[in-house]
């Protein structure tokens, strides 16, 4: 056992750092948010981050259990536990939030603390700052108590730098007239991985590593937060110590205890699956004190020597143990996805099996009544402990995750995995604007970072109302079978590659491909790996499957699966395929795989002898089928057909070698779909074919540039645009190219370019994520790892640079246009969905303040000459004019007949109101909005000049 007073000696600089206050209250000065890095006169703009990964931190109910308190790295979020809806969002712009924790002594405010440092105090129930403080460090995880000499809040903070630390803060507001103190109680070198207070900050429990140590508080007299002393007690665990949680025991029936003192019973949960029971560990770990008081053999005691109970029923480690109320039970959840209530009084248990994903993260509610059961899937369930039903379900974005572990080492920059940042599939739905649909893993667990996961899930979240809409399996899956085999090792879901939709959002295009993991293949293995791979690739698995939406169930209904749509016939195998595009004109979509053919899907209605087949469900339609429509063999090059035809037979093994080798083949139609263009490039060459739609023949192909490596491919109105190391841009009317721009691309990460058309600005926008050093992080363990950075530029075809351009401090993992804005859709790494829009000003929606009366007449004529250039223009552009709207709008009885105290407004001056707020279905807060339109019609009347 190893006792000490206090802690270790600490540099003074370090504590008097800790000590510096900068902010209490508002009205103190603020640190000025970054400046994103864009160009002067820049007119486009990123909306504010939605969604994002929540915190692995335990959720908190308030003290009524009628809300439920989550927190994402930018903002802190309440959630209504009757309705699971999202009430307010506390967030502080470039904060990232690292732990939160609710007031002792007042419900109504929470404290948030981030990775700079600064801690602030918040309520939750009006939105507001109540104070604010720099402590200088990276805070890991807090956690308040009441002082029980002041009344107020203690807060306890593991902190980190190049040691760990645990701090007891005393942070005060200058309305309660107390100072800020601050004293250290604890300080390892090792890393904390969890920390618990109890009795009003008379107990700490912290674990590290293999040991858990407990902290009893000295001198209970002395009141003064200097005076806090704390002994500490340990002892060793033969595995990691992966969660725990401490129960203060309470009087039984009669009003009895089994002792003296304070008993304090632990759970203690393993790598190997292991909960081990504590019972009155304070006692037991005395009673080991004395015995080895005359015989100093060891400073830290072993678990075994203090007997605990063994609780085992997990195969992979706790991820979350906690006591009941009363003491009687203990629950706990891991990789199993089920849900383990264990009875201690008579050994038995209760399961909940078949959760959507591993469990993180539980936490029983203050009355007992509710269970909250924070799962890996970036979703919240709230359960209630007699019917064990859900009560209450919250769930985010549930995109790959991307963790810093998973990043380069800034000493091997080169090595990562790389498949870890490989484009998400993502589409607007047209028919829902608000709505974007991606796909998401089964189960992202924060405990393994086992590279990328299958995606076989498709995820609809509506941004405007930031909720999410559907979930569905797009693939079969592990959901309620067994996810092992028999060898221990997890079985793989297919991965969804592809998703489009069509134009009128009906019809869903998805392509999955399932290949066997290389240990199912040990049996064939010759000692060559280029066979071994090859073996593994004749057994692959790719399927194009069509899906149409059904109102009635809000479901999408798979309506044809195409098996191996895509086939390299010389060998057998199935190919992959490489793009997939919606035909903006019509119902049908476009594939190109690494056989290097390009083939056209259309449904047909099905019949049979002559007569259509109707489903009984579907009101009398007509089935329908997807089959292929056109298909055409690309060339690689001008002269390719001939050089096939005179090269010698290969053989089996050397063709299938020869088709593995990187391909960057893609596909992109014209807005009016009577074009198509597909690329065939590898690392040396490449070549451009512009075909006819309707008849999928080729009649024009670009050999004159160096098309190698052909990253992304698209078509905005009559010119094509080329990404490879440079941005090309090809007039298909003049059959030339009218603009290089080139571009700083890293070979490796050429494949996660990102570019998004959006005809509706004439606009197009690029991403091209790359990695930075990261050795100005103020965290320590995060300098070790390259920092993750997308630059993101806009272009137009007026302007001979981009438009605008910007770098933030993430990794875009999607990119695509609104379907009925003028803007783009983003996706990052940490689950972050972001609007990129141009700005609209608002100063062209509201009137300019003190503007000078003019007459009514003038006012007629201006508003009349201002209507007639419009309705001009209109005409030009579209000979077919709506009747009655030039009498309408131009008749001069609309204003000498009006009074004088209405102003005219406009109904662009209107749109311009409401669409400042951005696409996807997103207004302005609601007083701003209100601001705008009562700007527009209470202005000061027009009066009539005699």
């Amino acid at each position: 056992m190893n006792e000490s007073t206090s802690i270790p000696e600490q540099d003074q600089s370090t504590v008097d750092a800790h000590k510096q206050e900068i902010i209490k209250t508002e009205g103190a000065v603020k640190a000025k948010p970054k400046k994103s890095k864009k160009k002067a006169g820049s007119r486009w703009s990123w909306s504010p981050s939605i969604g994002g990964w929540f915190l692995s931190q335990d959720p908190v109910f308030t003290s009524d259990e009628k809300y439920l308190l989550l927190s994402s790295p930018k903002a802190l979020h309440v959630y209504a536990t009757d309705t699971s809806t999202l009430l307010r969002t506390l967030s502080k712009p470039s904060s990232f939030i690292s732990a939160y924790a609710v007031s002792a002594t007042n419900p109504n405010h929470v404290y948030t603390a981030n990775e700079t440092g600064l801690i602030t105090l918040w309520d939750w129930t009006e939105g507001k700052t109540v104070g604010r403080w720099d402590i200088g460090s990276n805070v890991r995880n807090i956690s308040v108590v009441r002082d029980p000499a002041t009344d107020l809040d203690l807060v306890y903070s593991h902190e980190s730098s190049s040691s760990h630390f645990v701090h007891v803060h005393a942070l005060r507001t200058r309305e309660q007239g107390a100072p800020t103190e601050l004293k250290p109680i604890f300080k390892r070198k090792a890393p904390i991985s969890g920390m618990q207070v109890l009795l009003d900050g008379k107990i700490v429990v912290i674990a590290i590593q293999k040991s858990v140590l407990i902290g009893k508080r000295t001198k209970l007299g002395k009141t003064a937060l200097q005076d806090y002393e704390y002994v500490w007690r340990e002892f060793q665990t033969a595995k990691r110590v992966t969660t725990f949680d401490a129960h203060v025991r309470t009087a039984d029936a009669e009003g009895k205890t089994s002792g003296e003192g304070d008993h304090i019973d632990l759970a203690v949960g393993d790598q190997d699956g292991v909960i081990s029971l504590f019972e009155d560990i304070l006692s037991s770990l005395n009673r080991i004190e004395k015995g080895r008081k005359d015989a100093s053999k060891a400073d830290t005691a072993d678990a075994e020597l203090l007997r605990p109970k063994r609780l085992h029923w997990h195969r992979q480690a706790v991820a979350s143990v906690k006591w009941s109320r009363d003491g009687n039970y203990l629950i706990s959840g891991g990789a199993e996805t089920v849900l383990v209530l264990w009875q201690l009084s008579t050994g038995k248990q209760q399961h909940l099996p078949h959760l959507t994903a591993a469990i993180e993260n539980i936490v029983v509610s203050p009355s007992g009544a509710s269970y909250s059961v924070t799962l890996a899937n970036n979703s919240v369930v709230v359960l209630s402990t007699t019917e064990l039903e859900a009560k209450m379900n919250i769930i985010g974005v549930q995109s790959r995750r991307v963790d810093m572990e998973q990043f380069p080492r800034g000493s091997e920059p080169s090595k990562y995995p790389s498949d870890i940042f490989a484009p998400v599939p993502m589409v607007v739905n047209p028919a829902k604007p608000s709505q974007v649909l991606f796909t998401v893993p089964s189960s992202q667990p924060r405990h393994e970072n086992a590279g990328r996961r299958p995606e076989p899930y498709l995820q609809t979240f509506d941004v405007a109302t930031q909720h999410n809409v559907s979930r569905q399996a797009l693939t079969r899956n592990n959901a309620t079978d067994p996810n092992m085999s028999p060898e221990g090792k997890r079985i793989d879901e297919p991965n969804v590659t592809f998703i489009q939709l069509s134009s009128d959002g009906k019809w869903l295009a998805t392509v999955d491909e399932w290949t066997p993991p290389r240990s199912y293949m040990a049996f064939l293995d010759e000692g060559t790996p280029e066979f071994h791979e090859q073996e593994r690739d004749f057994r692959r698995e790719i399927y194009l499957k069509f899906w149409q939406w059904d109102e009635k169930s809000s479901q999408w209904v798979l309506e044809s699966r195409i098996d191996n749509p895509h086939l390299l016939e010389d060998v057998g195998a199935n190919a992959r395929i490489l793009d997939v595009v919606a035909d903006p004109s019509g119902t049908g979509f476009a594939t190109i795989g690494e056989d290097r053919s390009l083939r056209i899907w259309r449904p047909k209605t099905r019949t049979r002898a002559g007569v259509t087949v109707r489903g009984a469900d579907k009101k009398g339609e007509g089935l329908v089928t997807w089959s292929l429509h056109r298909s055409l063999q690309l060339p690689q090059s001008l002269d390719a057909l001939h050089t096939e035809q005179s090269e010698p037979e290969q053989s089996e093994h050397t063709s299938l070698l020869s088709h593995r080798r990187p391909q960057h083949n893609h596909v992109a139609f014209s807005s009016d779909g009577s074009l198509i263009a597909a690329a065939v490039s590898d690392t040396e060459t490449g070549v451009i074919h512009i075909l006819d739609a309707a008849t999928a023949t080729i009649r024009r192909s670009i050999t004159e540039l160096s098309l190698a490596r052909v990253s992304a491919l698209g078509i905005l109105h009559t010119n094509l645009l080329i990404i490879t190391d440079s941005l090309l841009i090809w007039d298909l009317v003049a059959d030339e190219l009218i603009r290089c721009i080139p571009l700083s691309i890293s070979p490796s990460l050429s494949p996660v370019i990102h570019l998004s058309i959006n005809p509706s600005s004439n606009s197009f926008a690029l991403a091209q994520p790359h990695f930075e050093l990261n050795a100005t992080s103020t965290v320590k363990e995060a300098q070790r790892y390259m920092k993750p950075a997308t630059s993101v530029s806009v272009y137009n075809l007026t302007e001979e640079k981009a438009v605008w351009e910007t770098t933030v401090s993430s990794f875009i993992l999607a990119l695509v246009c609104e379907k009925q804005g003028r803007g783009f859709v983003g996706l990052d790494q940490n689950c972050c969905i972001r609007v990129l829009e141009p700005e609209v000003s608002s100063a062209a929606a509201l009137p300019a303040a003190g503007a000078e009366e003019v007459p009514v007449e003038a006012a007629a004529g201006v508003e009349k000459m201002e209507v007639e250039e419009e309705l001009e223009e209109s005409e030009e552009e579209n000979e077919t004019a709506v009747p009655g709207l030039e009498s309408l709008l131009s008749g001069e009885s609309l204003l000498l007949h009006a009074e004088n105290d209405k102003p005219v407004v406009r109904p662009e001056q209107l749109q311009e109101v409401f669409y400042a707020g951005g696409g996807l279905g997103m207004l302005p807060p609601v007083r701003e909005l209100f601001d705008r339109v009562v700007g527009l019609y209470a202005r000061k009347p027009r009066t009539v000049v005699a």
